[in-house]
């Protein structure tokens, strides 16, 4: 906890996190734990909403678990339902057909890197009830460009929000 990260950043603990989740009450934190293993994921979300019960367990309503695998939204939800999931598609193997299919049953919503966005897919997904996020965009013509294809979101490393109201044609 001494040590900012790229001498820059704090970095935060659980409690640290839900002490911002209570100071702003608008923002939600995304995991991103890149454990795929069953008993870690079952491990790290025990006790991320253990310590959430022992502050205020509505400050789960406001984490949103990335997961890697259909298979793990089952894990997770052994833990604790979460009224939102994202699905990453960046390590996933499923085809578009399947992943699909897993928005209808599960009502999930995915992130997916760049080389798998298609119009077809976002509108496929957009039908499916899914809200699409991409990840990494650092470049003005390709998130207007996404945004008007129906991508509701993205991830970047630079661009500011007060930068995204600048950019022409953002829906």
């Amino acid at each position: 906890m001494d040590s900012p990260v790229l001498n820059i950043y704090s970095p935060l603990d659980m409690e640290r996190i839900f002490d911002l989740m209570q100071s702003y009450p608008d923002a939600f934190i995304v995991t991103d734990t890149k454990e795929i293993k069953p008993e870690l994921v079952t491990q790290q979300f025990t006790l991320l909403t253990q310590a959430a019960g022992r502050r205020d367990p509505a400050l789960l309503e406001r984490i949103v678990p990335q997961i890697y695998s259909r298979d793990m939204l089952d894990i997770i939800n052994k833990v604790h339902v979460f009224p939102e999931v994202l699905y990453t598609l960046y390590q996933s193997q499923d085809s578009n057909e399947q992943v699909i299919d897993f928005v209808k049953e599960s009502g999930v919503d995915i992130t997916l890197p760049t080389t798998r966005v298609t119009k077809s897919f976002v509108k496929k997904l957009k039908k499916a009830g899914a809200r699409i996020y991409v990840q990494t965009l650092n470049d003005e013509a390709e998130i207007v460009k996404l945004s008007r294809m129906g991508v509701d979101g993205f991830y970047t490393d630079f661009v500011a929000e007060e930068d995204l109201r600048q950019f022409n044609g953002l829906r």
